[in-house]
């Protein structure tokens, strides 16, 4: 009995620590979303700044075009700023499209390596046997009971004076770490 219980405690503990490691993980994306999103937010106010830019030498090229002077070295004018407008989206448009392509793969492959070290961390962990009987030595008075969250089987059974193996034989509980389930309706046996 005091080598399952020692094999309980090892398997609560590397569990803890395992979701220790994920949680560590998960916080690591989503401070890289987080980074992601102010760059994203950065292009989207340089591409508003060219945008203005460009409406402005639009409506120059309008004034320009409305006005009296029909000669050709205005209409010549015209068609150098249109192409340099024209030019410098386009680079801008590409610029863009780079920065934002470079950080989406630094974004794939951080992501990429955290799954694979949640992966690792679930792989690592110890397969204990799980019983696969049930005893029916528990008391059959008790009460029903629905599952909350935090709800864990041992701090059920010291809440309604139970016991751990009574709750599991009694549900039918192979797996004490993932048995229960938020909604749940188990019946916890009480002397």
């Amino acid at each position: 009995m005091k080598f399952v219980n020692c094999l309980f405690i090892a398997a609560i503990t590397f569990t803890s620590s395992m979701l220790e490691a994920q949680s560590v993980a998960v916080a690591d994306l989503q401070q890289d979303m987080d980074n992601l999103s102010r760059e994203v937010g950065r292009l989207r106010l340089e591409v508003e700044q060219l945008r203005r830019e460009n409406s402005e030498l639009l409506k120059r090229l309008q004034g320009l075009q409305g006005s009296s002077v029909d000669s050709e070295s205005v209409r010549a004018q015209i068609s150098g700023v249109r192409n340099a407008v024209n030019s410098q989206n386009e680079a801008l448009k590409r610029e863009i499209i780079a920065s934002v392509k470079k950080d989406m793969e630094a974004m794939v492959e951080q992501t990429n390596a955290a799954i694979a070290n949640i992966v690792r961390a679930v792989e690592a962990r110890p397969q204990a046997d799980l019983p696969t009987t049930f005893s029916e030595d528990y008391p059959k008075t008790g009460i029903p009971y629905v599952v909350k969250s935090g709800d864990t089987l041992g701090k059920l059974a010291r809440q309604y004076n139970s016991r751990v193996k009574w709750i599991q034989d009694a549900n039918k509980i192979a797996d004490p770490s993932r048995g229960l389930h938020v909604g749940d309706k188990i019946f916890i046996p009480q002397q």
